[in-house]
């Protein structure tokens, strides 16, 4: 069966629906630019909702070949995310996308007239989780606010982990510590750089303006 895929024309329109940028909501990458011959490079994929031909992911058998190659049926992706898509169809169904794409498409609009828009930041709703960690986290940076690593420790043991500065939180401490350390890396507030198999992280900007009071 021939592959019902979209037009020139199609591609062009979704595309700049979303500013050229990714539809994926904690993306929203530009997917095109200049290449060094002075024509343009293009990151970006003009992706099917429900597929365009049957094995392929979320394909439905319902579609006329029309509804398939329809704008209707495309979202913009980055190449990254489009091949995410495709892969784990499960974790993103059709209605999920269709929300991405909405939401990207409102999302240019405000763009367009001048807004910057961003996520609302999910710490305080964290900060609701991890009371205790957090205000301890607060006061170190109030009295340190160029420190950025952090690591967890058993008051038991010793470590140096040589000349930069850190931060510890430990085990005795705060109960679940490890969970805790989960939470926060899936908010975008600490990133993982262990090693030497010793939890290590680094605060992420975010999170230090929002510990400082400055977002």
């Amino acid at each position: 069966m021939a592959r019902d895929g979209f037009s020139p024309a199609t591609v062009d329109r979704l595309a700049k629906r979303v500013g050229v940028k990714c539809s994926y909501p904690d993306c929203r990458k530009p997917t095109a630019g200049p290449d060094a011959r002075g024509g343009v490079t293009n990151l970006g994929v003009a992706a099917h909702i429900a597929a365009a031909s049957p094995g392929g992911a979320r394909y439905d058998p319902r579609q006329t070949s029309e509804e398939r190659r329809s704008i209707e049926n495309g979202i913009w992706l980055c190449q990254a995310h489009a091949k995410l898509i495709d892969d784990d169809e499960l974790t993103y169904p059709p209605s999920l996308l269709r929300e991405w794409k909405e939401t990207a498409e409102h999302m240019a609009a405000l763009e367009a007239r001048g807004f910057a828009v961003r996520r609302a930041s999910p710490f305080p709703s964290v900060e609701r989780k991890v009371p205790g960690l957090i205000a301890e986290m607060r006061a170190d940076l109030q009295k340190h606010p160029l420190i950025r690593e952090i690591i967890f420790l058993s008051r038991r043991h010793s470590y140096c982990p040589g000349s930069t500065p850190f931060f510890a939180y430990f085990y005795e401490d705060h109960e679940m510590l490890d969970a805790l350390g989960t939470i926060l890396v899936h908010a975008g507030a600490i990133y993982d750089v262990a090693f030497n198999d010793v939890p290590r992280f680094n605060f992420t900007e975010e999170f230090v303006d929002y510990l400082l009071g400055e977002s």
